[in-house]
């Protein structure tokens, strides 16, 4: 099933982001070797449980994972 395979994509780029930290859209598909439409799928499914965030910088979007524990125990 569709939902299925964009869950297991988005657990995917769950884990390169928390590996990697902060990385663009292009760093996330020469990373995963994914389509444009199955990351964007991909980081909807994370926003969507908000496990990521968008940082915009010089005009281009960076992803990172939500730290929010650690910002307020850190």
């Amino acid at each position: 099933m569709l939902k299925d395979k964009i869950g297991e994509h988005a657990g995917e780029i769950w884990h390169l982001l928390s590996n990697k930290g902060k990385l663009n859209l292009r760093d996330i598909g020469e990373a995963t070797h994914y389509g444009q439409d199955v990351i964007f799928m991909s980081l909807g499914w994370l926003l969507r449980e908000n496990k990521i965030r968008i940082h915009n910088k010089n005009g281009r979007q960076f992803y990172e994972l939500n730290h929010y524990e650690n910002e307020l125990y850190g």
